[in-house]
């Protein structure tokens, strides 16, 4: 085992792809020099980190042959679940994509990989509104649900699959501060009580709140009582 120190003050991060997945690295001794950065030494510093993709391998959330380097660059984050890593001689920041952690039924086996908390909803129900009932929204307005609450746990990050055939428009629960990956994902950790009050949103933008209130009993089944607006455009 090496006996290189934990502390990597001068290393530059090396980023990674495989598919939709991304894996950025940190390794002491490959840092920022006069010679730029190159193919040959991208692969030494994935190699260092070797226990990890062997473990993701392993979990069949990426084959370890399939990292190529993306380059040196800083880069957006890409849309996923977050972990960190640290290994003996590299440090990692890995991003998966929540399609491919909603097919594992429990959490993954990787040896040292931390998840970070995420943003997380609730979603409760959902209607393709027209143009104008869109409009018609106001306070003091009530939004009837087609049903019992749905009660569907999901990052934030995941309302874009909504696309695909949910509809559009989104009644969810947010909560503050973010959850754990293991509670959204159902793997044994609960999710806290839901928050009271609740937002419709634009899956199409998701941080699009259009209207603002809290869910109350009317006739037989439930309404959202509309506190606040926000004009849709």
């Amino acid at each position: 085992m090496s006996s290189m120190p934990q502390a990597f003050p001068q290393a530059s991060t090396w980023h990674f792809q495989a598919g939709a997945a991304r894996l950025s690295v940190r390794a002491a001794g490959f840092g920022t020099g006069e010679l730029p950065p190159c193919a040959a030494e991208a692969a030494v510093v994935l190699d260092l980190a070797g226990e990890l993709l062997d473990a993701l391998a392993d979990a069949g959330l990426a084959p370890a042959a399939a990292w190529l380097w993306a380059g040196t660059a800083d880069t957006p984050d890409a849309a996923g679940a977050q972990a960190s890593w640290c290994g003996a001689e590299a440090q990692a920041r890995l991003t998966l994509p929540w399609a491919l952690l909603r097919a594992q039924p429990q959490a993954p086996a990787v040896p040292g990989l931390q998840w970070l908390p995420t943003p997380a909803e609730c979603v409760l129900a959902g209607w393709q509104l027209e143009a104008a009932e869109l409009a018609a929204l106001e306070p003091g307005g009530l939004l009837l649900l087609d049903g019992p609450p749905a009660r569907r746990l999901r990052a934030r990050g995941e309302a874009a699959g909504a696309a695909s055939g949910e509809p559009r428009w989104q009644l969810v629960a947010r909560w503050e501060p973010p959850l754990a990956v293991e509670a959204v994902m159902g793997w044994g950790t609960a999710a806290p009580a839901l928050p009271p009050l609740c937002q419709l949103v634009d899956t199409h933008r998701p941080d699009t709140v259009l209207a603002r209130g809290r869910l109350l009993p009317w006739g037989s089944g439930q309404a959202l009582r509309i506190d606040a607006t926000t004009p849709w455009t």
